[in-house]
């Protein structure tokens, strides 16, 4: 059977990630998008099935067609919705992936990749952070995330479900807006920059963080589909690399051609003060390794926000 007959389903897949998941899959697999468009990058494209949705819903599963692989993007992403509500955030990412791993159990799916958050690890005991570093999410939205990291497993071990769990770290794209949760401060610094205001750092700059362009997570999803040695495991994502918030303060202003300079302000309570991850794993197992560089992403980054 040749690949393009085969057919991935894409939870979330009208998202940042989902869109680049097309984009790197549409010329192999047929591809099905499930989503419920409230936090649409893209339009449905015409060459997908596509289901509008909710993995909520029991009977949307029905709706589907003929499934072989399931790529399980689907979430409540916001840590400050989290937070306000967390009985929301539970019901989306943790009774979310719950049932999308009942339908894979039941419809004996391939591969199972689950897209979980490094928000599950909380403040780092050492670094750089490993797969096995403890968990330790200090939000609702990073524990809903290991819990869903747990129930994968589990299905792994009870119902021997082909799996394969993901953490990104820090992603960011053209696809970003100033609002958008992953945002962060990267589309703020570059929105404050574009309006000849100097990026505000809070605290002292030393803060670090691991950024990984979506387009580098697609390419290690397309990996972990396709090579046979990595099924019920669990991989970081990222570019192994910390980059401090000061550094990347200069780099935007650099990229700008802008005569700026930061500002200092009260650092924010309960902040992560550095993480960045260990690839080892991702590198050995899978072969994976960044293809764009943070600089050219960042540039790219930059001429896409508009102001």
């Amino acid at each position: 059977m040749s690949l393009k007959q085969q057919t991935i389903l894409i939870t979330g897949g009208l998202g940042q990630i989902g869109h680049f998941l097309y984009s790197i899959l549409k010329n192999s697999y047929q591809i099905c998008i499930l989503d419920n468009e409230s936090e649409a990058k893209y339009n449905p494209p015409d060459d997908a099935f596509f289901l509008k949705g909710n993995i909520l819903d029991d009977e949307i599963f029905a709706k589907l067609p003929a499934i072989d692989y399931i790529i399980h993007c689907a979430a409540q992403i916001s840590i400050n919705q989290s937070v306000n509500e967390p009985v929301f955030d539970a019901q989306n990412n943790i009774l979310g992936t719950l049932k999308v791993l009942e339908f894979a159990r039941k419809n004996n799916i391939k591969k199972f990749i689950y897209l979980s958050s490094a928000a599950v690890f909380g403040q780092p005991h050492f670094l750089p952070i490993t797969e096995e570093h403890p968990r330790n999410p200090i939000s609702p939205y990073g524990l809903s995330k290991y819990v869903g990291e747990k129930y994968v497993l589990l299905y792994s071990e009870l119902f021997a479900l082909n799996s394969i769990v993901l953490i990104p770290f820090n992603i960011y794209s053209p696809l970003l807006k100033e609002d958008d949760p992953y945002a962060g401060v990267l589309s703020k610094f570059i929105s404050a920059v574009k309006q000849n205001l100097p990026p505000r750092i809070e605290g002292d700059g030393k803060q670090t963080r691991d950024f990984i362009h979506v387009k580098d997570l697609a390419l290690a999803v397309k990996l972990a589909l396709e090579k046979d040695t990595g099924e019920n495991r669990v991989f970081n994502i990222g570019s192994g690399k910390a980059v401090s918030v000061e550094e990347l303060a200069k780099l935007v202003i650099e990229i700008s051609g802008k005569d700026l300079k930061p500002v200092y302000v009260e650092a924010r309570i309960g902040d992560i003060k550095e993480s960045y991850c260990s690839t080892e794993k991702v590198i050995r197992i899978l072969d994976f390794k960044p293809t764009i560089q943070f600089e050219d992403g960042l540039k790219e980054l930059y001429n896409h926000i508009e102001i």
